[in-house]
């Protein structure tokens, strides 16, 4: 859990006007050196709107403060993912990860419920949608030791005993995206769309893609989010890079190629022609309103998404991680840009994954980048290495990214992945000596 550190004395008030005009009803004395846990903040001019674990006197649990008197936590953030790791494969292991973390200075968590098809929580309206099939784990690449286990209420559990306060955000990892031998394909053939080549994978990866303007597709995620919410003391829903609808591949010399672009299937080119009047796109992949079209499916998914959050709990917050805007846009149609300027997303956590300085600068210091942390806490994503030994990344490289981070002020920064943190490391370092490296990184109190 983060905490907003009050640096002088203030009021915590029920509006941003100035708290000689509000009455004793509408604003709290909160004292100078006070640290208060709070579930979720954004900026809103010269203030935070804040909302608090515990109220406030009159003024309850959502209220502002005047930016200039408290200070916030940054967060510390950690993927934590089924692939190529072994924190997840045990309930011991899990413990002993979740400790590690905990001594070493980071507050939040993001849990992969939603991979390759299935889910790691207990969840009825997957069981109503699809049976789970424990021979197909080895096709999609899935441990057995997952089958059958409700990863979120594990980590909750343990969160909760030890004491260890993390924002647990309950992280939707593969979005849209779902591999060919996953039952979810086999029993809901409709549910996904074809590319230009009238084909159900994207070559590349391999994965399929379900339909985000199919009405079933469209319950089917607002149920299955609504449960979450519903049935988990969760901080927050994340969704990420692969909440999305793949428009164009991009080639080495720098071109696109629309072979592969999705939403080519008879219910998607008919409800098309049926709102927009227009021209089948098959005799024209790069149609700018066909890809226009998508662009605002993939928005109102995302729009229902927020609102099922916040019927359900309005302190729990929506997260999206995504690529670098122009990518996520043309590659992926997924536009967080105006995501944000509508007020559907709490948190950006952009994955900044560059293997050098230079481009990773060049990344943050875009301008929808600062635009975004003006308003909500910005977070940036930093690769710390995938399990393949060349695709490790040294710790050098690691801090730099962080130490610009910070330099910059944004609300913190997020590792992707645990176990290329800390297990599956250069052979040019041990453990012990980037666990220690790590922990004087996060040995001091950083604010934002």
């Amino acid at each position: 859990m983060l905490h907003i550190h009050i640096l002088q004395d203030t009021f915590f008030k029920s509006s941003t006007a100035f708290s000689e005009t509000l009455n004793s009803g509408q604003k709290s004395l909160i004292k100078a050196g006070t640290k208060l846990p709070i579930k979720s903040y954004f900026r809103q001019n010269n203030h935070y709107s804040v909302k608090l674990a515990a109220e406030q006197g009159s003024v309850g649990k959502a209220g502002f403060f005047f930016d200039d008197h408290v200070q916030v936590e940054e967060i510390r953030g950690v993927w934590l993912t089924n692939v190529d790791s072994d924190i997840l494969k045990s309930k011991d292991n899990l413990k002993a990860g979740l400790e590690k973390l905990k001594n070493l200075g980071f507050n939040t968590l993001y849990l992969v419920v939603w991979n390759k098809g299935y889910v790691f929580f207990q969840s009825q309206i997957a069981d109503n949608v699809f049976t789970a099939d424990k021979e197909k784990l080895k096709k999609v690449n899935l441990e057995k030791e997952l089958f059958g286990r409700d990863l979120l209420a594990e980590i909750i559990e343990i969160n909760q005993t030890e004491k260890y306060n993390f924002r647990i955000i309950a992280w939707f990892e593969y979005g849209l995206m779902v591999p060919p031998a996953a039952p979810l394909v086999a029993q809901k053939p409709d549910w996904f769309m074809l590319t230009h080549q009238q084909k159900n994978t994207v070559d590349g990866d391999g994965n399929c893609r379900l339909n985000p303007a199919h009405p079933e597709v469209k319950d089917f995620w607002v149920s299955l989010i609504r449960e979450v919410v519903r049935n988990y003391e969760i901080d927050g829903i994340q969704l990420d890079d692969h909440f999305a609808i793949h428009h164009a591949k991009f080639l080495p010399n720098g071109t696109k190629n629309f072979d592969f672009s999705m939403g080519f299937d008879s219910f998607t080119i008919k409800l098309f022609q049926e709102e927009t009047g227009s021209v089948s796109p098959l005799s024209n992949p790069q149609l700018a309103k066909f890809k226009d079209w998508r662009k605002e499916k993939l928005t109102q998914l995302v729009r229902l998404i927020f609102k099922t959050i916040k019927a359900e709990k309005d302190d729990c917050i929506l997260s999206i991680s995504p690529n670098p805007l122009g990518f996520s846009v043309d590659h992926a149609l997924a536009d967080w840009e105006a995501w944000e300027k509508e007020g559907l997303i709490e948190e950006l956590a952009l994955q900044t994954y560059r293997g050098d300085v230079q481009s990773f600068e060049r990344e943050i210091d875009k301008s929808e980048v600062k635009a975004a942390r003006e308003h909500i806490p910005t977070v940036i994503g930093i690769l710390t290495g995938l399990r393949p030994s060349d695709r490790r990344v040294n710790f050098q490289l690691i801090q730099a990214q962080t130490q610009e981070t910070r330099e910059r002020d944004f609300a913190g920064f997020a590792y992707f992945f645990y176990s290329s943190l800390l297990d599956h490391i250069p052979t040019t370092e041990t453990v012990a000596d980037r666990e220690k490296k790590l922990a004087q990184i996060l040995a001091t109190d950083q604010f934002v």
